[in-house]
């Protein structure tokens, strides 16, 4: 026997009840639950974060106390007038790397050694002249003669500090021969009492074991440890239960950025996936941060128990709410989730969409949806249609202007010729004229091939030629493998017109005319350039502006006006270019006067298909 889920507007009222009552039971309950295992939860981390802040505050105050001998120590050398005089005696001014003598070597050794003498936390003690020498505990063969200590990425911070003590992170000094041992430091600059004028520099190399006896004490929990860094987040010594250093320097850099200069700071942090109570402790005389993180999981192992207790009945109550919440969801949202996904096929551009329609207010939205949808497809069909005719009935106005303008400069210089001479060039000239006029006629085109564009370049040419004679030459540069690519149809023949009459003209000695075709990546550039008499600046910026307009009136689809006088045909172009390509193609002029002007097109590749 098949069980059929009723649907709820048919329950029984006893079903509805019991629905009631349930979620009445389990929700309380679960929240008693959650209530006291966070409240037990709390007091144990509670008394673990007293403790803890007890454990970083000595560790703090320990290590103040060994840094406040520290600095009692680099004082000394302040207060004994021979350590001063031998100072005084290598000066960097006064003796540059002037060997010092045995007894001076001596004296100060035994000074510097009495200093380590009962200091096991002190590896090494230098003192740097002026001159460059270094004054060690070490034997000289475990340390350099010589270093210059302006070079050392350490000396700023010493020199900032102007005669106080310094603390330094762990860094490895080049001035020891071996070079592989790690120390953090006590530095200071030694200046005469009187003068205050810098003789040398004092630097205590402490041990790492230093930190390693400090926190001995300390029990570390289980992915937990100490992290200890100044205010400028400079590692000085890492303990970890795990050995992961790199986690320890993450959680001290987010307890330093919510605890600040405060003494003592406990915060929970969340960290990949995992809550750890940190704890830090700060030292305004060390300004260092002792960073204590253990995870909350680690503390919570005695109330295992009522957590899984907790856990289990929080997770009944939690799948009772979520199966009742996922079902009367779904069973509400379920039209709006038909909606939303037509209204993102609408964006799409498909607007043949439609959604069922019921009686209640989704319905209602629902039906607005579908009229708005079918106007929508009406309004867009429209536009484009009227749009795409527009756009031909442009090209075809703006390509017919052209061909009366050039037939009626081509007849006039076949009846120049005929009236000048009578020989057979009139019929050569009459047949490149038909070429021309079957090219212009005959193509229902507005995109050609590059080679049929350059055959009616050239038969054009051919006309000038016979008319100018000697006086006009012609050189075409065509990159190959470009005569398949789609240029605009009568492109090239206005520009050189434009060249032969404006730039050669009536000149004497004539000129020549340049033709140019090149590839850049995806881009195609022609240029028509002659070395005629060229524009001046006005006259090339008053051209510029006229070309601008043209692009203007086309780009607000504003009616082209007929265009009459110089640059008809220049801003023909302009507008013809605008209309097939939008944005991807660019027209520029150059020229300066007696060098010639120079017109070149850029265009988008794109090759015919065969």
């Amino acid at each position: 026997m098949s069980f059929r889920f009723k649907p709820l507007k048919s329950w029984s009222l006893r079903a509805k009840i019991l629905l009631i009552f349930l979620l009445l039971i389990s929700i309380p309950l679960s929240l008693q639950g959650v209530a006291t295992y966070v409240d037990f939860s709390n007091s144990v981390e509670r008394r673990t974060s007293d403790y803890t802040a007890q454990l970083v505050d000595q560790i703090n105050r320990n290590l103040d106390r060994t840094l406040m001998e520290m600095q009692r120590l680099s004082l000394m050398p302040l207060y004994d007038s021979g350590v001063l005089s031998i100072l005084r005696k290598y000066r960097e001014e006064d003796s540059l790397h002037q060997q010092p003598t045995v007894e001076e070597r001596s004296k100060m050794q035994l000074y510097i050694a009495s200093m380590t003498f009962d200091r096991p936390e002190i590896d090494s003690i230098q003192i740097f002249a002026g001159s460059g020498y270094t004054f060690s505990s070490l034997a000289p063969s475990a340390i350099a003669a010589y270093t210059d200590v302006e070079r050392q990425p350490w000396y700023p911070g010493v020199v900032e500090a102007r005669g106080a003590w310094v603390l330094l992170p762990p860094h490895r000094p080049s001035y020891y021969l071996d070079g592989n041992q790690s120390y953090f430091s006590v530095a200071r600059l030694i200046r005469e009492p009187n003068t205050n004028r810098t003789l040398g520099l004092v630097k205590i190399d402490l041990k790492q074991t230093l930190f390693k006896q400090l926190v001995e004490n300390v029990r570390l929990e289980e992915n937990g440890g100490i992290v200890v860094q100044n205010s400028r987040e400079e590692l000085f010594y890492t303990a970890t239960a795990d050995g992961d250093t790199e986690a320890s320097k993450l959680l001290s850099d987010r307890i330093l950025e919510l605890s600040g200069h405060s003494e003592t700071a406990s915060q929970i942090l969340h960290m990949e996936g995992s809550k750890y109570l940190v704890v830090s402790n700060y030292s305004r005389y060390s300004d260092i941060h002792i960073v204590s993180y253990i995870p909350v999981a680690t503390l919570l192992v005695e109330t295992k128990e009522l957590r899984n207790f907790t856990l289990l009945a929080g997770l009944v109550c939690l799948v009772m709410a979520g199966a009742l919440a996922i079902f009367f969801s779904y069973r509400l949202t379920k039209p709006l989730g038909t909606l939303v996904r037509k209204m993102r096929l609408v964006e799409l551009g498909d607007f043949k969409q439609s959604v069922p329609v019921t009686e209640d207010e989704i319905g209602r939205l629902g039906s607005g949806f579908n009229r708005m949808v079918e106007e929508i497809d009406r309004l867009v069909h429209e536009v484009y249609v009227l749009g795409m005719r527009e756009r031909e009935a442009e090209l075809a106005a703006l390509q017919s202007q052209i061909q009366p303008h050039f037939i009626y400069n081509t007849l006039e210089s076949i009846s120049m010729l005929a009236r000048q001479r009578n020989n057979e060039d009139v019929s050569e000239m009459a047949t490149a004229l038909g070429r021309l006029i079957r090219s212009a006629v005959e193509q229902d085109r507005s995109l050609i091939r590059l080679g049929e564009e350059l055959e009616t370049a050239e038969s054009y040419i051919r006309i000038q030629k016979m008319r100018h004679g000697s006086r006009l030459q012609a050189m075409f540069d065509i990159e190959e493998g470009l005569e398949d690519c789609l240029v605009p149809k009568l492109l090239l023949q206005p520009l050189i017109e434009n060249a032969i009459m404006h730039g050669i003209g009536d000149r004497e000695q004539g000129g020549t005319v340049y033709v140019t075709v090149a590839r850049f990546e995806d881009e195609v550039l022609l240029t028509i350039r002659d070395d005629g008499r060229g524009l001046s600046e006005d006259e090339l910026a008053a051209l510029q502006a006229s070309l601008e307009e043209a692009g203007d009136d086309v780009a607000a689809n504003t009616p082209a006006m007929p265009l009459r006088g110089h640059g008809v045909a220049l801003k023909n172009i302009k507008q013809r270019l605008r209309l097939i390509y939008g944005g991807d193609c660019d027209f520029e002029i150059d020229g300066s006067l007696g060098q010639g002007a120079a017109f070149t097109v850029t265009l988008p590749f794109a090759k015919q298909e065969k």
